[in-house]
């Protein structure tokens, strides 16, 4: 009898001790900072002049001036006769710092000044002394628009819309021509960051662009009527702040139009050696080659393997832009690299290393509810292809009993295309989801994932509405008995490879002299650019174009989590569902990359924007093969994950 309960004993434990995980949570902000000017939202072409997410705070007026910049220690201005300056707390109170007769153009960095005369003469001056004096240094010789300084070099823009350069650091200057891109109407330049922005005469804002943008001049704000009113004469940075002043002298200061809620956020689940990192981001997407930048970098840091790390976007369309769009307007083609491999990656990654520094003993729970938050926007005909389900997943910490939840729907986050919240960054309705959780809960830790939402738009017209559906469903659902999760960990990152023929070049010359007739100039520039892209694609040898889509699994227990890459549309969850029916099956589109749309055979044959327009979009040679769902599915029962 003994020997029967020790074996029993022994059987019994792995089952048992597979119900409790190692679980930590991590969160860190995606918002953009002072640092970048503005940024382009991504999720809409249109208005075709642009998204941005800039606007002007206005702090009062200040003194008539001739010239106007910034330093470290405030802003400075001159009259024609004196130089002022501004306090760093009150920049609408001014005091003389010196001498500037004839001074028509000033810039600082440290405590070096720089000011050209009406004459055309360079001189220079130290703030640090205690009595400014200029020596000359030079001449300009060219008609001046505005000057800054970078790293000890000055930049002059001219009438004529050049650039040019001179080392001030020391003895008399020689002037360069610079390689920067013809910019005419000149009227403010600024350096941030080492990046040069350009206020024109029109009040159109241009920061030049990075080396894979060949340093053109890139749109970043312009007066939009609604969340830029205001008509800017001059811009200058202080103490990492930008400035913008008006015809009236009116003093306003740069802002971020956001809501404040973009965010990464990670879920880790270890149990014994086996791990599995979800990670949800309020952005609209990402390219695979920077989820493989940011796993690589996880998996050197941390031991985590690739396979291990989920990465989903919300596809919220009011963050900015993380992927590329080479067919769209030239401002929203590539993501501002410094806000994709800073405070992007480093967010993934600060979020993750979180998650995984401060696992606690938990159970996890799955439980399933369903919520009316959209409709087949796509195939009106089949209102049956919404998948209404609201997964949720609780974990709950056995040492002090406070809980956390991941919740999915599938639901695209585009409501607020009216007035100023089209031009503001916001996480849409997984975001006001996610605070309406917390807030009833009394938790800081909910994770949103996007289901497949490819061809699923919301009922309501209200982020706010959406939201709160979407969380008082989840509330419902942590309400109800739940399925207790238990089992090993598995992760598997699979690829399905599809090559797509191009056309042909005559097929895309008539494409592209036709479209130079099509009386929408916002399709037909982005059709023409798409066939100048293929054109370039042809002569660069190529005949068919890789268009992988990534299949990611996890299996945390009884509970599997299924992510496809690109914008994924609702039958493939109904298909996934039915391979393991009766089972805890999630399916998430939008994971790891999002560089298309993934249609299905009723999406193809329809030739409907997901099922053929998108491809233009997304810079893609053609839509996928008519088959490709049943390839797909075959293949994720094949590999039975």
């Amino acid at each position: 009898m003994p020997f029967i309960s020790l074996l029993l004993f022994l059987f019994l434990k792995p089952s048992f001790s597979q119900k409790i995980y190692e679980v930590g949570t991590g969160q860190a902000s995606l918002e953009p900072d002072g640092k970048f000017v503005s940024l382009a939202l991504a999720g809409y072409a249109s208005p075709w002049d642009g998204r941005f997410t800039i606007q002007w705070n206005e702090k009062g007026e200040i003194p008539s001036f001739i010239s106007i910049t910034g330093g470290k220690n405030g802003l400075y201005s001159v009259d024609g006769q004196s130089l002022f300056r501004s306090s760093l707390t009150n920049p609408l109170r001014w005091e003389k710092v010196g001498d500037a007769v004839d001074i028509r153009y000033i810039s600082i960095e440290e405590n070096i000044i720089i000011g050209i005369t009406s004459d055309g003469h360079l001189k220079k001056g130290d703030l640090s002394k205690k009595r400014l004096k200029w020596k000359e240094i030079g001449i300009t010789g060219r008609s001046v628009n505005a000057i800054t300084i970078a790293a000890d070099r000055l930049y002059l823009a001219d009438g004529e819309g050049l650039f040019w350069i001179a080392d001030i650091s020391s003895g008399k200057v020689k002037w360069e021509r610079t390689g920067i891109p013809l910019l005419k109407e000149v009227a403010s330049l600024i350096d941030v960051d080492e990046k040069l922005v350009a206020l024109t005469t029109k009040g159109v804002l241009f920061q030049q662009g990075s080396t894979c943008q060949h340093n053109k001049w890139i749109k970043i704000g312009y007066k939009n009527g609604i969340t830029v009113v205001e008509d800017m004469a001059k811009i200058a940075v202080a103490n990492h702040h930008i400035y913008g002043i008006d015809g009236n002298n009116r003093l306003y200061i740069a802002e971020h139009c956001s809501k404040g809620d973009l965010s990464a956020r990670a879920l880790a689940i270890r149990s014994g050696d086996n791990i599995a990192v979800i990670v949800g981001l309020d952005l609209t997407g990402i390219n695979n080659k920077f989820a493989a930048i940011v796993k690589e970098e996880l998996n050197r840091k941390r031991g985590l393997p690739i396979s291990a790390i989920f990465i989903n976007s919300s596809h919220t369309h009011f963050a900015p832009v993380t992927q590329n769009w080479p067919t769209w307007q030239e401002s929203n083609r590539l993501p501002d690299s410094t806000y994709l491999y800073t405070t992007v990656k480093e967010a993934i990654i600060n979020a993750v290393c979180q998650s995984l520094d401060n696992v606690k003993s938990a159970e996890l729970f799955f439980g399933r509810g369903k919520a009316q938050l959209g409709y087949n926007r796509s195939l009106p005909d089949r209102p049956d292809l919404y998948d209404d389900a609201v997964d949720v997943i609780r974990f709950r910490y056995l040492h002090d009993h406070s809980e956390g939840y991941l919740f999915m729907a599938a639901c695209h986050p585009v409501l607020g295309t009216i007035g100023k919240l089209n031009f503001s960054i916001s996480a849409n309705f997984p975001g006001v989801a996610r605070k309406l959780i917390e807030e009833k809960r009394g938790t800081s830790c909910t994770i949103f994932l996007q289901g497949t939402a490819g061809d699923i738009n919301p009922l309501d017209d209200s982020a706010d509405v959406t939201g709160e559906k979407l969380a008082n469903e989840v509330i419902a659902v942590l309400n109800r008995p739940m399925q207790q999760i238990s089992g090993a960990i598995t992760t598997f990152l699979d690829t399905i490879e599809v090559d797509i023929d191009m056309k042909s070049r005559e097929e895309l010359l008539v494409f592209i002299r036709d479209e130079k007739n099509n009386t929408n100039v916002m399709l037909a520039e982005r059709n023409q650019i798409w066939g100048e892209i293929m054109l370039s694609h042809l002569q660069n040898g190529m005949k068919q174009f890789s268009m992988p889509v990534y299949v990611h699994t996890l299996n945390i227990g009884n509970w599997k989590l299924v992510g496809f890459s690109r914008e994924t549309t609702s039958p493939y969850s109904f298909r996934l569902k039915e391979l393991w029916p009766g089972k805890m099956v999630s399916v998430a589109g939008y994971t790891n990359d999002v560089s298309s749309y993934l249609p299905t055979r009723l999406h193809i044959d329809k030739r409907n924007y997901e099922g053929m327009d998108s491809f233009y979009w997304y810079g893609m040679p053609d839509t996928y093969p008519l088959d490709i769902e049943e390839r797909i599915i075959s293949q994720i029962q094949k590999n039975n994950r």
